[in-house]
């Protein structure tokens, strides 16, 4: 999917002559910034709080920016507080469903990340209206932010899968939802053995082979390292399948999808 970004070259010229000033204001002080530095971009290190834990996650300074869109390339829909990364940050889609705390002039707000910003350089973020209202004031077009990425958020409910329209006995695509960090892995269980699937760069985990007609079995395991099995995901395509697993925290490490109609959220295809 080619995300509105790259459709529309000028979504970053807001503002017009008051933007570009504050942008030149942007560069002048990130300059003094970095010769204070010793000309290098020195990141900050800021403890980030989980639990009882504290895990300490770098702190970048940039800038921000903001947009109003349809879902972005993480193919996530539904979020208001979200944020559009570079394309070096994006990794590939490995930034999807992860979460920076970004912090402004008027305060500091947790977004999701759901898009690539091709247009964006390493340390710029294109944050919702919504976002970027909570950290300066949108008529300004940009602000100079501080952000880190967020270990374990706390997001309210457990895991969800969403299968690809398309889907078959022979070929699945299906995407994780609120894992809360970054995935590194997920894998599907055929015949007592554990099989990689593929990263795509939309968000979506391929079987290029399929998984059979399920239901079937998934593992999902973060960037931390922490790991969740659900079993008895359905081909079901274009559905949401709603669990109560959980990567981190108290909930149990394995479980099946609730099996309360709630747990299924009918949802457009995006093909």
């Amino acid at each position: 999917m080619v995300g509105r970004h790259a459709r529309h070259g000028t979504w970053r010229r807001r503002g017009a002559a008051g933007a570009a000033a504050i942008v030149a204001l942007a560069v002048a002080l990130l300059g003094m910034n970095l010769l204070r530095a010793g000309g290098c971009a020195a990141a900050d290190v800021e403890p980030t709080r989980t639990g009882t834990a504290v895990d300490v996650e770098p702190t970048r300074s940039g800038t921000a920016l903001h947009y109003q869109g349809e879902a972005g390339n993480c193919s996530i829909t539904g979020a208001e507080l979200y944020a559009s990364v570079s394309v070096e940050e994006y990794a590939g889609s490995e930034a999807c469903g992860g979460y920076l705390d970004v912090k402004g002039p008027r305060g500091t707000v947790r977004v999701e990340v759901v898009d690539s910003c091709p247009t964006c350089r390493s340390g710029e973020l294109d944050l919702s209206t919504a976002a970027f209202s909570r950290i300066a004031d949108p008529r300004s077009g940009v602000a100079r932010v501080a952000y880190h990425s967020v270990r374990d958020p706390e997001l309210g409910r457990g895991l969800a899968f969403r299968v690809r329209k398309g889907s078959t006995a022979g070929w699945l695509a299906l995407q994780v939802l609120d894992h809360g960090n970054p995935l590194r892995k997920v894998e599907v269980r055929g015949n007592d053995d554990w099989r990689d699937l593929e990263r795509g760069s939309d968000g979506y985990w391929v079987a290029s082979g399929g998984a059979g007609a399920g239901p079937f079995d998934l593992r999902v395991t973060d960037v931390h390292d922490q790991r969740a099995t659900v079993e008895g995901v359905d081909l079901a395509p274009d559905e949401i399948q709603r669990t109560t697993t959980r990567l981190y925290g108290t909930a149990p490490a394995s479980a099946s999808p609730a099996p309360n109609p709630l747990a299924a959220e009918h949802v457009r295809g995006r093909c």
